[in-house]
């Protein structure tokens, strides 16, 4: 389901998100180059060839991600062209202090620095994050966190796209990503297929997690939870506002989480995954008001 560049894909999500609900005018003012040189600097590391990383299906077969324990200095490089391009326009977008932006600029010039935030977001190590953002004098490690996923993501996307074909026929049941053990940020119920029979009613609706780090998508079962694997019906539901039926929270009772759902199946133009997360916030504070918790805490569903 990657593509080698999803810059038209951005575009006519930010101008869907804008035209439908003037408030989130401004986000998409703000948000919107941010994502555009993300999809840019992911084209041009496509172009590179990156070494492609190893698949051990004996480890997939255990449940351990491809880049899990994996060295990252192997694509050292990308990880600097990476921070080189977004780093300036993450500071403009998030409006850092001028101090700030000088000491990230500093420890992430450090190879070493750059591919440890890296490791971290791979590895889920939110004790890292804690350390390093009081040392770089930034309040909050979740905008450190944020701003370590943006630069890793295009990096960890191109990996994703320079395997192909090896990615689509793992089979994963896991609610994690396969490929770089992150947890999903929305899942999506997928367009019908060529290969769907004339005879099945609409076709397509396959559930498919997105991953909130490297972008990879894979199937999972539609009826059950990412984060916890329940399956019973009684203690999962859907919620939707003002008939949007399409645009939905998934609901899971039984751990208390949620994430948000897309059915691709009802939009004329498809919609960019990671950006239309912008455009769902009424959706997330619907959640909270429920005392629900997202599966994967974003800059999006962590908003105030």
């Amino acid at each position: 389901m990657e593509m080698n560049s999803d810059l038209k894909q951005i575009e006519s999500t930010l101008e869907n998100i804008k035209n439908r609900d003037a408030s989130y005018g401004d986000l998409v003012g703000r948000f919107g180059p941010l994502f555009k040189k993300i999809d840019q600097v992911r084209t041009f590391l496509n172009s590179m060839k990156l070494h492609t990383p190893v698949i051990d299906a004996a480890r997939l077969a255990a449940g351990v991600p491809i880049f899990a324990e994996t060295d990252l200095y192997n694509w050292s490089d990308a990880f600097k062209q990476s921070d080189e391009s977004l780093l300036p326009v993450i500071a403009d977008v998030m409006q850092l202090e001028p101090a700030v932006h000088r000491n990230l600029l500093a420890y992430m010039d450090v190879t070493e620095n750059l591919l440890g935030l890296a490791q971290a977001s791979i590895e889920g190590n939110l004790n890292h994050f804690e350390k390093t953002a009081e040392q770089l004098g930034i309040d909050s490690p979740a905008m450190l966190h944020y701003i370590s996923n943006t630069i890793a993501t295009p990096v960890l996307n191109a990996l994703v796209c320079s395997m192909g074909d090896k990615l689509t026929s793992i089979s994963w049941e896991h609610g994690y990503c396969p490929v770089c053990g992150s947890l999903p940020s929305i899942s999506q119920l997928s367009l019908r297929n060529r290969a769907d029979s004339e005879y099945l009613v609409g076709g397509g609706g396959k559930k498919y997690l997105h991953c909130s780090l490297c972008g990879h998508d894979w199937h999972h079962k539609r009826n059950t939870c990412a984060a916890c694997g329940n399956d019973d019906s009684e203690t999962r539901e859907f919620l939707f506002l003002d008939n949007v039926e399409h645009e939905r929270i998934e609901i899971c009772h039984k751990c208390g989480k949620y994430m948000l759902n897309i059915d691709l199946r009802a939009y004329s133009s498809l919609p960019h995954l990671d950006t239309i997360q912008m455009g769902l916030i009424h959706l997330d504070l619907l959640a909270h008001e429920k005392d629900l918790a997202p599966v994967t805490p974003t800059i999006w569903n962590t908003i105030e």
